[in-house]
């Protein structure tokens, strides 16, 4: 830790940063994998009342302000009411090689299966199926992550080229090669030592930098200035109109 890193944590105490954060979760009880990583750690809230009952697994992606909660204060109301303290406190287990979108709520008692995403502002509760998609308030199914990786492949090339187009209408140039670090799949053939270079952060995100090397097998493209000429081709085209 370096001394900014440490000025930085006395200020905001274990929220200073998503190391410091999973560090003070581990040693209260919470049980976390490898490679997990809090995007905000500032605004997220994670439940320390029952540590014990929190487990996430690896490879757990979690953005903007996300809450997890393990227990439920509604029984303050039946308490008022009836009299009882009746205690509702439950585990939540987050599997291995899940995101959670920005704003949602995982609610005690849920359990989010592995290989899973989950959308913007959903709220989480019972059990979220693995190897899915899920989104909205109550969180439901929307698709199998298998057709969503087949939705996402059909639209890179021309999601790529609409970043390329806006980029280009608002510098009056196109973009350079780093610009595409999310889509350079369409144009980077994994003998290109010289590009994969320039993406090596990204292909070794998530911990499979082989798997991802062996995916850049048949790029649609024939290198960057091919794709570059496509694109040009199109804003050419679409000007005429």
């Amino acid at each position: 830790m370096n001394i900014k890193e440490k000025i930085r944590e006395r200020i905001l105490g274990y929220r200073a940063s998503s190391e410091s954060y999973i560090r003070h979760l581990r040693k209260i009880g919470v049980s976390i994998g490898d490679d997990v990583v809090l995007f905000r750690p500032y605004n997220t809230t994670i439940d320390m009342q029952n540590p014990h009952l929190l487990t996430i697994g690896n490879h757990v992606m979690v953005t903007g302000p996300v809450t997890i909660l393990t227990h439920d204060y509604g029984w303050s109301v039946l308490k008022r009411k009836y009299g009882e303290i009746l205690g509702n406190q439950k585990p939540v287990n987050i599997g291995d090689n899940v995101f959670l979108g920005w704003g949602c709520t995982i609610l005690a008692g849920t359990t989010i299966g592995s290989n899973t995403i989950v959308g913007a502002n959903s709220v989480c509760s019972g059990r979220i199926e693995g190897d899915s998609v899920y989104a909205g308030n109550p969180a439901k199914r929307i698709m199998s992550l298998k057709d969503y990786y087949e939705k996402r492949k059909s639209r890179q090339r021309d999601e790529a080229y609409t970043v390329v187009k806006e980029y280009y209408k608002r510098f009056n140039k196109l973009p350079e090669v780093e610009i595409m670090s999310e889509y350079f799949y369409l144009f980077v053939d994994r003998t290109d030592s010289e590009l994969i270079k320039k993406y090596e952060s990204k292909l070794r995100l998530m911990d499979n930098y082989e798997e991802s090397i062996l995916a850049l097998s048949k790029p649609e493209f024939n290198g960057w200035e091919e794709f570059l000429t496509y694109c040009r081709r199109r804003i050419e085209e679409e000007e005429k109109v």
